[in-house]
């Protein structure tokens, strides 16, 4: 509970402290701002869209007005994970490392934290299965009430964001297969509907309109093969520890280790699944032990194993036969909870013979490696893929005094920073400042101040002998002015 906790104050603490992004700034201007909340475009993330609208009329223009969506998903999501780990297991040596990796994994944390609708339709997933394995062992809602409210989380997950929509799908049709299975004397008519209703209305309600006007061309962010989508999870789950004690043994080590440790994982589990499925264990009619749990955690596997497997296969298909790239980083995100979630489950199951217990206690020992590494990784200031705008408050800051000091109005600037500055001038309100736009050539010639990219843009910094003033502290931005112009050329310093 106190590592949940932490969590979700850690999450609020970056969405306070994190300078807003170019992709969080659009999303406000194009979508919020304008109230434009079902324009069919894939940046419009249409769940997320409309609670911003609600709490940025409610709370102004904050970054945790801006942000408050996606803390929601962080409060659901961490419940959720903190009830499974506790549902699947009463081995506190497995609980703890399993809840560590479901939440604090720097890919999953990010976008717990960034105004986008990832974290959010990935905290409705996972609630969906936390409904349904509550039924199963804790008998607390009805077979028609669980499969209700796991539809309706199904729904509102896909209109977080469409690119679950495979998996949501997935995670539909195994829930259908599971609620017919189970009907008792319900009509399988009314069972299916029961699955398949709630989440169908919500889906058409909320997203109909941009849904009937999507334009495929739209889509162009993935790649080309299941090797680069995989790849590109464990970067972005692996990204990175602290570098401030890059120089320490510990660091030297975990860094070393980390990149064994999923395939170390994965090969572990493979293991416990032979030995297990050979000595009985999964057997759900197995009388040897007295805990339900103990025997619904096979089928509860083989779910999940389905769910993932069938939700690759529909995208793959979709490449195949429709050229519709394969997710990558942020768009394949749902694919780390579900298969850390199966390891855990792999994990839970009873050891009844020698192998089987060893295996347990390597897969034990990687998910904790896993977890301090994870822990490692906490950091304060960038989201991995938005690491371009960590400084954009400080680089604001540094302008408005500039505007303030010498009346500067006109600043030219490479594309990735207008977004977020843009968001910051419109937020202020104090500055003088015309609107920052996207200029051709970019960068332009003849400004007395720019913002740029210190590594990207220094042949154009040595051509114009620009004089640099400001330096990030994360990233290789820069502020530079023209000698001999308005603005001194002596460096700046951010208070």
């Amino acid at each position: 509970m106190i590592v949940a906790l932490f969590a979700i104050v850690w999450a609020v603490i970056r969405a306070y402290v994190q300078s807003i992004t170019m992709d969080e700034a659009d999303t406000y201007f194009w979508y919020v701002a304008n109230s434009d909340l079902w324009y069919p475009f894939s940046n419009n993330h249409v769940l997320n869209s409309i609670l911003m609208w609600i709490s940025t009329r409610a709370f102004g223009m904050s970054s945790l007005a801006i942000r408050a969506p996606a803390l929601l998903g962080a409060v659901l999501f961490v419940g959720a994970c903190l009830v499974l780990c506790r549902t699947i297991t009463n081995r506190f040596s497995i609980q703890l490392p399993l809840f560590i990796c479901l939440t604090y994994n720097p890919f999953v944390f990010d976008y717990m934290v960034a105004a986008r609708g990832y974290g959010l339709a990935d905290a409705f997933l996972i609630t969906a299965i936390t409904v349904l394995v509550l039924h199963v062992v804790k008998g607390r809602l009805s077979p028609r009430q669980a499969c209700a409210w796991a539809s309706l989380a199904l729904g509102l997950s896909f209109t977080a964001n469409f690119a679950f929509a495979f998996v949501d799908l997935a995670a539909f049709l195994a829930m259908t297969a599971w609620a017919i299975r189970q009907r008792g004397q319900e009509s399988v008519v009314r069972m299916v509907a029961y699955c398949v209703l709630p989440g169908l209305l919500v889906a058409i309600l909320v997203c109909g309109y941009p849904l009937a006007h999507w334009e495929k061309n739209d889509l162009i962010w993935g790649v080309h093969s299941l090797s680069e989508m995989r790849q590109s999870l464990l970067d972005s789950s692996l990204y990175r520890l602290d570098p401030r004690f890059q120089e320490t043994a510990w660091y030297k080590t975990a860094d070393f280790l980390g990149p064994f440790l999923p395939p170390l994982l994965g090969i572990l589990c493979l293991g416990q699944l032979i030995v297990t499925t050979l000595d009985g264990s999964w057997s759900p009619d197995d009388s040897w032990s007295d805990d339900k749990r103990d025997r619904w955690l096979g089928r509860f596997a083989a779910a999940l194993a389905g769910i993932i497997t069938l939700s690759v296969l529909l995208h793959w298909l979709a490449f195949r036969f429709d050229s519709l790239l394969l997710p990558v980083g942020r768009t394949g995100l749902f694919l780390v909870p579900l298969t850390t979630l199966l390891a855990g489950t792999i994990a839970a199951v009873p050891a009844r013979t020698l192998a089987s217990r060893w295996l347990r206690i390597g897969i034990t020992a990687v998910f904790c490696g896993l977890a301090c590494y994870f822990l490692l990784c906490l950091r304060l200031s960038y989201f991995r893929e938005y690491q371009w705008d960590a400084d954009a408050k400080e680089v604001y800051s540094v302008l408005a005094r500039y505007n303030h000091a010498y009346g500067i109005k006109d600043i030219g600037m490479t594309g990735l920073f207008f977004p977020a500055l843009n968001y910051y001038r419109i937020s202020s309100k104090e500055e003088s400042f015309s609107e920052f736009i996207l200029e051709s050539p970019n960068p332009p010639p003849g400004k007395s101040i720019y913002v740029m990219s210190e590594s990207v843009d220094r042949n154009f910094i040595e051509k114009e002998k620009l004089a640099i003033v400001y330096r990030g502290s994360f990233t290789d931005v820069v502020v530079a002015v023209r000698p001999g112009g308005p603005i001194p050329a002596t460096p700046d310093h951010v208070d």
